[in-house]
């Protein structure tokens, strides 16, 4: 049957719709960790490697951009370059309220796990955004943020990050 024959129309697909085992990521007011779609994230997350995946599959919000600058204290800027979203596609994103693919997505979630492995090493909220924040010389005198937009940055990182922990050379 088409839709000739019925005269009905498909209905729309509906982009925000979220699986019952994915996170509802919402964003939050600005600077408070407790309501902070990137903090929630960070959160609920990078523990459950299932619901992560989920997420990431449907895509997460595009106003979580802002959420991640806010937690971070960068610009919005700086985090669109590690999830390589342009900025016009994440304020049309945003202003209706759409999800970023996969891919952008599988970025930022990438850059979540990184913080609770930071924060794993330095044992310090702070001290962990600090150090992914700050320019270093193992990178070349770029952040350790600014390598997360490429999985081989990542690893690099990790290794660094592997090297802190375990008292080796970073």
């Amino acid at each position: 049957m088409s839709i000739k024959d019925t005269g009905k129309r498909p209905a729309a697909p509906q982009t925000a719709r979220q699986p019952s085992n994915a996170v509802a990521l919402e964003s939050g007011a600005a600077g408070r960790d407790d309501q902070n779609g990137f903090a929630s994230l960070l959160r609920d997350l990078t523990s459950n490697q299932r619901r992560a995946i989920d997420a990431i599959r449907l895509g997460f919000p595009a106003t979580l951009l802002k959420d991640t600058a806010i937690y971070f204290d960068v610009s919005a800027g700086r985090i669109r370059s590690i999830v390589r979203l342009p900025e016009t596609t994440a304020h049309a994103l945003a202003k209706r309220g759409a999800n970023m693919d996969a891919a952008a997505s599988e970025r930022l979630w990438r850059l979540a796990h990184l913080v609770a492995m930071a924060q794993d090493v330095f044992e310090d909220d702070e001290a962990a955004k600090t150090w992914l924040r700050s320019p270093n010389r193992v990178f070349g005198d770029a952040a350790p943020m600014d390598y997360l937009d490429t999985e081989p940055g990542a690893m690099s990182v990790r290794q660094v990050l592997n090297a802190i922990a375990t008292g080796g050379a970073a």
